[in-house]
């Protein structure tokens, strides 16, 4: 706990959250906590992962989604013994960060038909892009959300969080490193303490030093020689990754690696030739970065043309989705961080299901194998919920209030902002893996890495890419 904190966490157990919510269904006449997953016309679609999609949701599907949420809630009791509540929901469903909300319509409709008739959740696409993410979220500051959560990188998770501050609405946060967050909401990690960056925002995910020991334990596990590629771009995450005090330089370099970084370079850069012969040049046997699919898609491809075959290739951001990676060229062998699977030995305070049975909900509803933010996306309303029961009202300073207090253990772990590592951020733990050929699928993720979690068991060392 920090002493910018205004209040102790307060454990709230699983047992104590369900009788409140009971307690709120009965009053509301059978309803439950929440009601409507409200759609604005703005409903994703999933994309194409590899390319820069527009957004090819059409009105039928709008229609035919509204139509169903209206089904799932209109049998739900509207009795007025809490106020409604209202939720908005801000992520890339569409561009080319898409594949970071392909399991929102699972998530949303989950929550609407689990959680009953008093809260109304509107989904918001931030399309990929910063400026939209914070358009949309005055939008719905506009439209009296109580509370704002969002999540999909610092490219929406800081815009978004900024809206907020300037409304004055509690917003929660997730899916964004916490230092790349946390200094782009404007906090100053050299101060000493932290300040708290913002006052109506509280963050939730792992942390550039966590993603550091788990990518350095990954590289000296697979034997290769020590010499690293780095491709950092000019954005949020790039910035914060190949910045010389807290990011990855000299984190490797006091390991004993050899940092060949490609510079900051546009995302939308469509000729990596040049990094390409640096890499070949310098000897590079290991590449990494933090780049979206798109972007490694065409690197890859122009890497295999260009007869640079790295033994280990550990990219994050692009490698975290099994639609992204089966696209790839070569997506065998392809290594990169892990923050959730089917596998972690967690349970939705919510909904009572494991991981696993999250998992095969998911993947039983859709036809798709199971993705690492849906387990996130269910965490944000687990975190949501628990605030809104606690505060028992709208009004915005009871919220933050509760929100402030939260130490719930989720599908994700334990989130406890009283805990740091500063004011405003809770950390979640983090593990590091590799796609291999499936069983179930045609790539699977296998975890080499677990010092992060270690009730997570690992299945190999990681091996060098065959090409």
């Amino acid at each position: 706990m920090t002493e910018n904190d205004p209040l102790d966490p307060t454990v709230t157990s699983r047992r104590r959250f369900l009788g409140l919510a009971a307690a709120v269904a009965v009053a509301a006449g059978g309803g439950g906590i929440l009601a409507a997953c409200g759609s604005d016309g703005e409903t994703s679609s999933t994309g194409d992962t590899t390319g820069d999609t527009t957004g090819d949701t059409t009105a039928d599907t709008t229609a035919e989604t509204t139509a169903e949420t209206t089904d799932t809630t209109t049998a739900a009791a509207s009795g007025d013994g809490v106020p409604p509540i209202k939720i908005g929901y801000v992520t890339p469903r569409t561009g080319p960060l898409a594949p970071f909300g392909e399991a929102d319509d699972f998530v949303l409709a989950a929550m609407a038909a689990a959680l009953g008739a008093n809260v109304e959740i509107i989904g918001k696409d931030a399309e990929s892009d910063s400026a939209r993410a914070g358009e949309v979220t005055q939008e719905l500051i506009s439209e009296g959300a109580n509370i704002i959560l969002a999540a999909g990188t610092p490219d929406i998770s800081v815009p978004v969080a900024a809206a907020c501050d300037l409304g004055e609405v509690p917003c929660i946060t997730s899916i964004a490193p916490w230092q790349a967050h946390y200094l782009g909401v404007g906090g100053d990690l050299a101060a000493s303490p932290p300040p708290v960056a913002s006052a109506w925002n509280y963050h939730f995910f792992w942390g550039l030093e966590d993603v550091i020991a788990n990518f350095i334990e990954l590289w000296e596990q697979s034997g290769v020689e020590k010499i690293v590629g780095a491709m950092w771009p000019n954005d949020p995450d790039g910035n914060a990754w190949g910045d010389p005090n807290v990011g990855f330089p000299p984190q490797l370099e006091a390991a004993g690696f050899t940092v060949i970084d490609a510079g900051r370079f546009d995302l939308s850069t469509q000729d990596y030739s040049a990094i390409i012969s640096q890499f070949k040049d310098a000897g590079v046997q290991i590449v990494s970065g933090v780049v979206p699919p798109p972007v490694f898609a065409t690197f890859q491809s122009q890497a295999l043309q260009q007869d640079f075959n790295p033994p280990v290739i550990t990219m994050a951001k692009a490698l975290l989705f099994p639609s992204a990676v089966e696209s790839f060229p070569k997506g065998e062998g392809l290594s990169s961080e892990v923050w959730w699977t089917n596998r972690h030995p967690f349970s939705s305070s919510l909904t009572g299901q494991s991981a696993a049975e999250l998992a095969t909900a998911f993947e039983s509803e859709t036809g798709q194998q199971w993705t690492q933010p849906l387990g996130f996306a269910h965490a944000l309303f687990e975190v949501a919920v628990d605030a809104a029961t606690r505060a028992g009202s709208t009004d915005k300073q009871a919220l933050i209030d509760a929100i402030a207090a939260t130490n719930l253990d989720t599908v994700v772990g334990n989130v406890n902002f009283g805990a740091g590592p500063v004011a405003g951020v809770a950390k979640t733990p983090l593990v590091a893996g590799q796609w291999v050929a499936g069983g179930t699928y045609p790539l699977e993720l296998a975890i080499n890495v677990n010092t992060g979690l270690p009730d997570l068991p690992v299945d190999a060392d990681i091996v060098p890419i065959t090409y």
